[in-house]
């Protein structure tokens, strides 16, 4: 029987692999050494040491925990997609990497207040919240897809092929929408939240999970009881960021310029292969 979301870190942590948030070594952008961007502007820690952040030569990030699989908490401090993508920015940029764990309905009260430089807890990019947000360029394009139980992935491959049993799906979400819209003859199943429904997807309450990919990813992942059958790139995407205070330019040109470096390496991939396993590469 697996446990709560939240938890599956007993299981998930593996070998910590290094980030450049240690010791640097100069001109070196793995190690966070200066370095350029495609355009040529300075990325590395000259740039850093120049920005303004909440605690001098750190950057600060407010995370929302638990939010398996981009931050979680683990024995000794955090873990998760957007905990090492924050590491792997501040060592590029000769920053410490510092966390707020926070509410996410507090989130971006907790920025305004000054507690963070940044939002690193998978903040959809929306016109609503570009409104009074900064933006970093968008670093994950979230699609839906469909999870069964280890040992189905050839009876259910699909969501025609799941016509007369039961998709599962979380409560108000666009997987929800999608599979009302495109489950034909299956009954759809609602919960409130993703731990739920894998629990029912291993329980054997439904037949299939539809959720976000990386959700179902990482259950495969850190579980080996479940497979991710199907992603559905028809359905609306989303696409997530770093957020900033609105008209904090130098930082956000900055992460981005550290962000190019983080995800025209193999850093980017490394820190996906890890949580998402052999799904990593569907991610754009």
């Amino acid at each position: 029987m697996r446990g709560a979301l939240a938890r599956r870190w007993i299981v998930a942590v593996t070998a910590v692999v290094a980030l450049g948030t240690g010791a640097c070594s100069d001109g070196d952008p793995k190690l966070g050494g200066p370095s350029s961007d495609a355009s040529g502007n300075l990325t590395g820690p000259a740039v850093g040491q120049a920005l303004e952040t909440v605690g001098e030569g750190k950057l600060t990030a407010c995370t929302a925990v638990p939010d398996a699989p981009f931050a979680l908490e683990v024995e000794g401090g955090l873990d998760g997609i957007d905990i090492e993508l924050v590491r792997a920015i501040g060592g590029r940029l000769g920053l410490s990497p510092t966390f707020v764990t926070t509410d996410r309905d507090s989130i971006f009260e907790d920025l305004d207040a000054g507690r963070c430089d940044i939002v690193a807890s998978s903040v959809t990019i929306t016109p609503e919240l570009r409104a009074t947000l900064g933006f970093s360029a968008a670093y994950f394009q979230v699609n839906q897809s469909l999870l069964v139980r280890k040992g189905d992935e050839t009876r259910y491959g699909d969501l025609a092929a799941l016509a007369g049993r039961k998709v599962g799906v979380v409560a108000s979400t666009k997987g929800a929408t999608f599979a009302k819209a495109n489950a034909q003859g299956a009954a759809v199943t609602e919960f409130p939240g993703a731990d739920e429904l894998l629990t029912a997807l291993g329980t054997g309450k439904v037949d299939a999970a539809l959720q976000d990919l990386p959700v179902n990813a990482y259950d495969a992942t850190t579980t080996g009881e479940t497979v991710v059958v199907k992603m559905f790139t028809e359905a609306d995407k989303e696409e997530y960021g770093l957020a900033a205070k609105k008209g904090n330019t130098a930082l956000i040109a900055a992460v981005d310029g550290a962000l190019t470096q983080v995800r025209s390496d193999d850093t980017y991939p490394t820190i996906l292969r890890r949580f998402l396993g052999d799904t990593a590469g569907q991610i754009q």
